[in-house]
């Protein structure tokens, strides 16, 4: 999956209408709210069969972030 095809899922699923990219602060976002950090940990976990540490997410905001986390191999 490429980085930008996960942005387009990210934002369906926090229903943002605001275009989200690699840079966007996503915790930043006026959808982002108490139930988000689940959504945004089980989507990663769902398309990249891959957990992310809940105490780590604390220090993820942004989707190069997410990369980062999880490995950027595992976006092509």
């Amino acid at each position: 999956m490429k980085i930008e095809q996960f942005c387009e899922l990210l934002q369906q699923e926090l229903n943002e209408e605001t275009a989200i990219t690699p840079e966007t602060n996503f915790k930043e976002l006026e959808s982002y709210g108490s139930l988000s950090a689940v959504l945004v940990m089980k989507l990663v976990e769902d398309q990249f069969d891959t957990e992310i540490n809940p105490r780590s997410f604390r220090n993820i905001n942004t989707v190069n972030d997410i990369a980062d986390a999880i490995g950027r191999e595992k976006f092509n």
